[in-house]
């Protein structure tokens, strides 16, 4: 733990190193399980919250990536089968993305690795302090949002 620094700096090394650990571990998981990039793996896991085609923007909004990003990404998914993209109803600059049967296994498959693995362990074993951080989170992601 860093005490010689200030507030400000401690905050941005600790969620700096919480997220690179999470995440590591998360591509880690998921990739022995699934094949697949942890980033893959989360768009996927977007539109396997929704029932009906996503707009690839609103998959950069939900995961905080640039459009070119999930577009990329999205190329990938469309050359393994994962997912099905045709143009948008509500505009024709939009492409409208949606997860396939072979996507949706993907999904499950990479669920279920992160439920079991020790990524979970946490929020098991301490549901009181696990909430506390997303509490914290998400006031801190606000914050961030709203400033200019």
């Amino acid at each position: 733990m860093m005490t010689d620094a200030s507030l400000p700096e401690q905050l941005w090394f600790e969620v700096r190193k919480a997220a690179t650990m999470m995440e590591r571990r998360a591509e880690s998981v998921v990739m022995a399980k699934t094949g697949v990039t942890l980033g893959l793996f989360m768009v996927l896991s977007v539109l396997h919250a929704r029932d009906t085609p996503v707009s690839q923007q609103a998959i950069a909004d939900r995961l905080g990536l640039t459009k070119g990003t999930v577009s990329r990404l999205l190329e990938s998914a469309r050359r393994e089968g994962y997912v099905t993209s045709e143009v948008a109803t509500a505009s024709r600059r939009e492409r409208a993305v949606a997860l396939t049967v072979s996507g949706r296994k993907v999904v499950d498959a990479g669920d279920a690795a992160l439920a079991l693995s020790d990524l979970a362990h946490f929020a098991t074993e301490e549901p009181t302090a696990a909430l506390a951080v997303i509490d914290g989170l998400r006031a801190f992601i606000a914050s961030m949002e709203a400033s200019p």
